[in-house]
């Protein structure tokens, strides 16, 4: 059973609101990688003379927008859990969600024909005024 888990958690069945939420981490990590260079970049025009004097300004950049497609195994699974306050039982539906990718159709003997699509648009926009 362990080894099987392993195997599930190697493949990235999650769910699918967790999936998204990696997805959109990510997006905010290479953000601010990006704008830490920047930062960087900007410190070593400043430090050197030559350059502050020249009016270089380091470059910034920015996803203005990102599109995503993943290719996923959907599944719908129900989860019983007990109200504290009166002890009944709910029953909950939670969707997980596993890339369509070699590791997982392997394993599970999956065709890729069957796949579920989303596809995500994620925009910047402008900071809140100060």
């Amino acid at each position: 059973m362990a080894d099987e888990q392993l195997e599930i958690d190697e493949i990235l069945i999650d769910p699918l609101e967790h999936m998204l939420v990696l997805v959109g981490r990510g997006i905010a990590e290479s953000q601010l990688e990006m704008d830490k260079n920047s930062l960087a970049t900007q410190e070593m025009i400043d430090n050197d003379k030559t350059l502050r004097e020249s009016g270089i300004t380091a470059p910034w950049y920015h996803y203005p927008e990102v599109n995503v497609d993943l290719k996923m195994d959907l599944s719908m699974h129900s989860v019983t859990q007990t109200q504290q306050n009166s002890g009944n039982l709910v029953r909950k539906y939670r969707l997980y969600a596993a890339p369509m990718n070699a590791a997982y159709c392997n394993t599970f003997n999956r065709d890729v024909s069957g796949s579920s699509s989303l596809k995500l648009k994620i925009v910047s926009v402008p900071s809140p005024p100060r």
